[in-house]
């Protein structure tokens, strides 16, 4: 399934490329993500064929920041190309956004006037020679209905930009690149799963592309989870729910931005096998959009106090909430005294 990012199209791209479409001066529009918008931001007047002015399209583009590139093939009509250049020197979460918002760009621009796509992640690629490269490729290739075309293109963003981690893998990766686990969340990890703490929150930082700790604790009673979490940004979480069960957590704020969610819902799958190889397996995994969902009542009915193979165990009487600490390694559960 492909992922859209929520990024629009700006009211001055959509004007300039309705500009384009009505006289026959503008050749190439360069497309740039500007505060969480699609912006207009460079672009190159006709001064020749097609052939001659593709050959300068590389000239808008940087070794480090992915773009779109809108390109018109002729004059007479409006078939333009949407050149999606992604450099792989680009920094994670801009892959991300600019493989996730392609379709998105498409759309709101008019699909009916893109009648080729060209994807790359090297200023050659976008050479003439690349493009008649491209073309022969296609050409060649079995003829395709076109939304097997379509489908085909959103796999080769996606499978260029996000790299999903399967469970041979434990860190994960985009494009090759991993987040590591901070040494004090590591220890945070190893504390909770010797039942020292009942309570870890994790959070990611894109900067420095890094899993650190936020907080850990324990926590007395279930009521108090969801006042560990902000309202304003996503977070992960491991919570001993019970002496047997450990739930995992991800609560992701609609207050939070768009790049903080996709981060987040990016690197959540491969966080968890990360955190299983450190010895914390989750048997409940539970997500919310806002973290005052998360109450006593709610965590209950998700666990549905299932064990990890799937079979129930007997509730306990209404009124006992209060957590129970896990066990050490190696003994068996604490009992509660009557």
């Amino acid at each position: 399934m492909a992922h859209q990012s929520g990024i629009k199209v700006s009211d001055e791209l959509a004007t300039r490329f309705i500009s384009a479409l009505n006289d026959t001066t503008t050749r190439a529009l360069k497309v740039s993500i500007v505060n969480e918008s699609l912006e207009a931001a460079d672009e190159q007047t006709v001064s020749g064929t097609f052939d001659e002015d593709f050959a300068h399209v590389a000239s808008l583009l940087h070794d480090t920041d992915p773009c779109y590139v809108l390109v018109r093939q002729d004059l007479a009509g409006n078939k333009w190309l949407f050149c999606a250049y992604i450099p792989d020197s680009a920094k994670v979460r801009d892959k991300m956004l600019y493989a996730s918002t392609r379709a998105t760009a498409t759309k709101m621009l008019g699909d009916s006037y893109f009648v080729d796509s060209l994807y790359g992640t090297t200023r050659d690629e976008f050479s003439l020679a690349g493009y008649e490269q491209h073309r022969r490729h296609e050409e060649s290739s079995a003829p395709l209905t076109e939304r097997e075309l379509e489908l085909e293109r959103i796999k080769e963003i996606e499978s260029n930009s996000v790299d999903v981690p399967t469970l041979d893998t434990r860190k994960s990766h985009v494009t090759g690149v991993s987040f590591d686990i901070d040494e004090q969340a590591r220890e945070a990890l190893h504390s909770f799963a010797s039942g020292t703490v009942n309570f870890v929150l994790l959070a990611v930082d894109s900067k420095n592309e890094r899993v650190l700790l936020d907080r850990s604790e324990s926590l007395q009673d279930h009521g108090q989870v969801a006042e560990c979490f902000p309202d304003d940004m996503p977070r992960f979480a491991y919570y001993w729910y019970d002496s047997t069960t450990v739930m995992f957590i991800y609560a992701c704020p609609s207050s939070s931005s768009v790049r903080e969610r996709m981060l987040y819902s990016t690197f959540r799958a491969g966080l968890c096998h990360e955190v299983e190889a450190l010895g914390v397996k989750a048997a409940v995994r539970m997500e919310v959009d806002e973290p005052r969902e998360l109450t006593a009542r709610a965590l209950e009915d998700e666990v549905g106090f299932k064990t990890d193979s799937g079979a129930s165990t007997p509730r306990p009487p209404a009124t006992q909430t209060k957590f129970r600490r896990p066990a050490p390694p190696g003994r068996r559960p604490r009992t509660t005294k009557p």
